[in-house]
């Protein structure tokens, strides 16, 4: 038989109360990111209900703002026609779909994680072949989504930079009698290409990176639970890495998002201020920027804040449940693996026969 490749260096052997500890840990933490993957999906269903909302509201006051007459005059639109109608009508309906089909992905793929923790937690504190089967069933289907995870931000990298021409486009045509003549319009829209394509590079990094560790430490997991003898460990600080830098990520989003939210409260007094000292801020209010419209605008911007400064909360805590219970999981399935000691150097690693440290004590008298 085969033997069991050595532990890495520094892998310690877990004492009883260690395990007790691990398995206490692995089963409060797991309840916990079941319970919060819960509360996502159902955020995610409501959300897209508000966003379905704010989008006809939205579209119907971006409607009446292109219909506005300053602007019309302003723009020198030929006779008979709007911005409106350099708007397609399928716009909003393609924006809609793929706001709903994204959503229900997104919550397929919650529910799915969550059912995971559950397998996870279920063999490692029971072993038997029917959590065996769930695990692996469940591994099965949430690779996929781990893979569709990363390969994400480079189809939306990818989306972005061919809506990118067709943006430049559209707005060339608010104003048809300069659009084309410009010699700097290529030059700026290859800018504005390699500009976004650079600034979504680290994005695409360090997701795949992330879901490549999560993925390794799950086929640990699933290997174990198929009978293995590979140690868990070494995947799971991988995992612990990863995650600890998401978590500070998500804690400094979390508190910029809350911090962000004040000042968008005290603009509409600004606007208002402002607007009384200086005449020219006076004539916004033909494009329907009142005192009353911002400060509805800036309430609900400041809403949104908070409220995805409360989902980054939540996110965050996830990570540091995420954290500790990979640790637990290690701890727990490599606790019956062998040890073997990890030797300091050379003569260390020699086997001995004798304890020097032991038998009589030998005195040795002074020379003369």
């Amino acid at each position: 038989m085969t033997a069991p490749p050595p532990l890495p260096q520094g892998f310690p052997e877990a004492s009883p109360a260690q395990l007790q500890d691990a398995r206490a840990g692995l089963e409060r933490r797991a309840a916990r990111l079941m319970t919060a993957l819960g509360i996502l999906a159902a955020l995610a269903g409501v959300g897209v209900l508000v966003m379905g909302w704010l989008a006809n509201v939205g579209w119907q006051a971006f409607q009446r703002f292109l219909a506005l007459p300053d602007l019309q005059a302003e723009l020198n639109l030929p006779a008979g026609q709007s911005l409106s109608d350099l708007i397609p009508g399928w716009v909003l309906p393609v924006i809609v779909a793929l706001v709903v089909v994204g959503t229900a992905i997104q919550i397929w793929a919650t529910l799915r994680a969550r059912a995971a923790v559950g397998a996870v937690r279920d063999q490692t504190l029971n072993p038997g072949a029917d959590h065996a089967e769930a695990l692996i069933a469940a591994a099965r289907t949430v690779r996929p989504w781990i893979t569709l995870g990363q390969w994400t931000p480079v189809v939306w990298t990818g989306f972005i930079l061919l809506w990118l021409p067709f943006t430049f486009a559209l707005v060339g045509r608010l104003d048809p009698a300069d659009s084309g003549t410009s010699g700097s319009e290529p030059f700026l829209t290859f800018f504005a290409l390699l500009s976004t394509a650079i600034q979504s590079l680290p994005n695409i990094m360090l997701t795949w990176l992330i879901l490549a560790a999560v993925r390794r430490w799950l086929d640990a997991v699933v290997a174990r639970a198929q009978g293995g003898t590979s140690p868990v460990t070494p995947t799971s600080r991988s995992v612990e890495g990863w995650l600890l830098f998401v978590l500070i990520f998500l804690s400094v989003g979390t508190v910029s998002l809350i911090i962000g939210a004040v000042p968008l409260l005290l603009l509409p007094a600004l606007f208002s201020t402002l607007a009384a000292t200086d005449p020219s801020l006076s004539d916004l209010s033909s494009l329907g920027l009142t005192s009353a419209n911002l400060r509805t605008l800036f309430a609900w911007w400041a809403v949104l804040l908070v409220f995805s400064g409360v989902v980054y909360g939540l996110l965050t805590a996830m990570m540091a449940w995420s954290r500790g219970l990979a640790a637990n999981v290690a701890t727990l399935l490599d606790a019956p693996l062998p040890r073997s000691p990890a030797p300091l150097n050379d003569w260390a690693a020699a086997p001995s026969t004798q304890d020097l440290w032991k038998g009589p004590v030998t005195v040795i008298p002074p020379r003369n």
